[in-house]
């Protein structure tokens, strides 16, 4: 691979992912990157030290939706950033089948979606876990303490009922 195949790779693998400002601010770095690197070596070893370059077009895309929140949209200028687009946005929105039921914040025009491919973080599912067993734990103390109030009161509770019943249904009789 030649660093003109590494830039074109990562170009593609960060077209629509991310605005293009940012886009090119990674194309810039990595092109002069290399450029600095081929001095000291070969630019074969410089691309095989940096590797695949989807692997770090995917880096920079999961950094960049970090740092604008997990609404972030990949595929428009995000989060309310470029107003003059709004409209240009609901189209497209109409055009891939959103409506306003998709929208978090039940605005009108607001960018701000809700998307079916939203993939849960590591911590999210480790919190989510947390929470389960944190809820379980509470439900099976409390059965626990029902349970025991039960056995403990309520069965002589009721022994003693069945008893009263027996011996005034004898008195009766």
């Amino acid at each position: 691979m030649t660093r003109e195949e590494f830039i074109i790779e990562l170009k593609k693998a960060l077209a629509e992912e991310i605005p293009a400002n940012e886009i090119e601010n990674n194309i810039n770095y990595y092109n002069s990157y290399i450029r600095e690197q081929m001095q000291t070596k070969s630019e074969e070893e410089v691309l095989i030290e940096l590797g695949d370059p989807r692997l770090i077009a995917k880096t920079i895309i999961d950094s960049f939706q970090m740092s604008q929140g997990p609404l972030y949209n990949n595929k428009r200028q995000r989060m309310g950033y470029e107003d003059a687009y709004t409209e240009e946005w609901q189209d497209n929105d109409a055009r891939e089948g959103y409506s306003q039921d998709n929208d978090v914040f039940g605005s009108t025009g607001s960018s701000y979606h809700v998307y079916k491919n939203y993939e849960l973080k590591w911590y999210h599912k480790v919190a989510l876990a947390a929470m389960i067993v944190v809820i379980l734990s509470i439900v099976i103390i409390i059965g626990g303490i029902i349970l025991k109030l039960f056995f403990s009161i309520g069965i002589p509770l009721l022994l003693i009922y069945f008893v009263y019943r027996l011996i005034i249904a004898k008195r009766n009789n």
